[in-house]
């Protein structure tokens, strides 16, 4: 609900203007403001939206970490095959080497061929030339020359012995050009198994060199955006934090403010910093669960509203009493500012533990892990602007363990009690 607050007394006028202009400086970001209130709620909201956008920036950060994370499978993976197609390339260059070895031995070998045939073919040639240059002996004119039969035994057996060598000759040649034939043949099909090896592992090479970069210009990418990102993350941290150090600041101002004003007000009656109402006239219900204001500080029933829990207005540092008996188990609720206690009652009230108090003050504050009885002063209204108001007033409502509001569901049993403490 939202309260009207009252007007602070003249010699604060001032005091609040100087604080209203420091928090302006100190936020760039906000307009400047002829209240306070809307300072504190303009902070409020900022650190709102910084932490909105926090929390996307983060599940940004963990998706651009996830695809990190899943492009270095990818590569591990990548480079698990990579070193079996290695084993592989490392096989076909061992026999492209053996290859090669076999193609330099069979050049070799086909080089002398050549040679050795280029020899019978010269010898040949020769024997030729012989032949056509001298009569060709025939038999009878090797008998007629003939000077006795061992003469002529000696002509005929040598007359044989060329025939044989030019058919060992022509045999040769024709083998040594068979051979020849056989092996330029044999280093043709060598080559040719040269060249598709050579291709192969070139294919092979680049597909894999191809694969590996596009995963690593991925890779970097992702990881620039995620980097960016976290540099962003960061950033916003920061803001926010130094936002929340802003409104702690002017809170805590507040408040000395606040204390200022009644302590002045305290000096010209003649007193100190007690509350104007005494702390112990706590209405009991029969129920067991006590109204947490006093009945003549608090607004009537029919001005109360219904929130996450239920608005009643009472003025500034009017003491807050326990519903019920039990525990103080946290101090400061997000929107309802930094003393906002939380009472884990000792029992049930209608099925709920957790009962918070929104907006109170610093004045009575008793610290975590106090047990309190029903109706013990345990906090108070907080004086002026506190969290997320404009004015002082008391929303009090059911809460889970973390001390957040249940929901706006619960805040019609929260009345019933309420009503029914104020009217027992």
């Amino acid at each position: 609900m939202l309260i009207r607050r009252r007007p602070l007394t003249h010699a604060a006028c001032p005091l609040l203007a100087a604080l209203v202009c420091a928090g302006a400086v100190a936020l760039p970001g906000l307009r400047s403001t002829p209240a306070r209130a809307a300072s504190i709620g303009s902070l409020q909201q900022q650190i709102s939206a910084g932490q909105g956008h926090i929390s996307s920036l983060s599940g940004t950060v963990r998706a651009a970490s996830g695809r990190v994370g899943g492009l270095d499978a990818s590569i591990a993976a990548l480079a698990s095959r990579l070193a079996r197609i290695q084993a592989d390339l490392d096989a076909k260059r061992a026999e492209l080497a053996k290859l090669r070895s076999e193609l330099s031995t069979a050049r070799v070998r086909l080089a002398q061929l050549e040679a050795y045939d280029a020899h019978a073919e010269s010898v040949l040639a020769q024997q030729l030339v012989a032949s056509y240059e001298s009569d060709n002996p025939n038999v009878v004119t090797v008998v007629l020359s003939a000077t006795g039969f061992s003469d002529l035994l000696e002509r005929l057996t040598f007359m044989q012995r060329v025939r044989k060598q030019d058919i060992v000759i022509i045999g040769q040649v024709r083998a040594a050009r068979r051979a020849e034939a056989a092996e330029a043949t044999h280093l043709g099909k060598l080559e040719v198994r040269q060249q598709k090896l050579t291709a192969q592992v070139l294919a092979d090479r680049n597909s894999l060199l191809q694969t590996s970069a596009g995963l690593e210009r991925q890779r970097a990418a992702v990881a620039r955006f995620r980097d960016a990102k976290a540099s962003e993350l960061a950033n916003a941290r920061d803001e926010v934090s130094r936002l929340q150090h802003q409104l702690s600041q002017l809170e805590a101002a507040q408040a000395a403010l606040a204390a200022s004003s009644s302590s002045s007000s305290g000096a010209s009656s003649g007193g100190s910093l007690s509350p104007a109402i005494a702390p112990s006239s706590a209405p009991v219900s029969s129920g067991g669960f006590v109204f947490p204001l006093p009945k003549s500080a608090a607004s009537s029933p029919g001005s109360w509203s219904p929130d996450q829990g239920v608005d009643i207005s009472a003025p500034g540092n009017t003491p807050e009493y326990a519903v019920c008996s039990g525990t103080i188990v946290l101090h400061g609720i997000g929107g309802f500012g930094p003393w906002a206690p939380v009472l884990h009652c000792d029992g049930s009230l209608d099925g709920y533990s957790y009962v918070y108090y929104g907006h109170a003050g610093p004045l009575y504050q008793l610290a975590v892990g106090t047990h309190v009885g029903a109706g013990q002063v345990m906090s108070s209204i907080g004086p002026g602007i506190v969290g997320i108001s404009t004015g002082p007033h008391l929303e009090i409502g059911f809460a889970d363990s973390s001390g957040s509001p249940i929901g706006s569901g619960t805040a019609g049993t929260m009345l019933s009690l309420l009503q029914a403490a104020y009217n027992g």
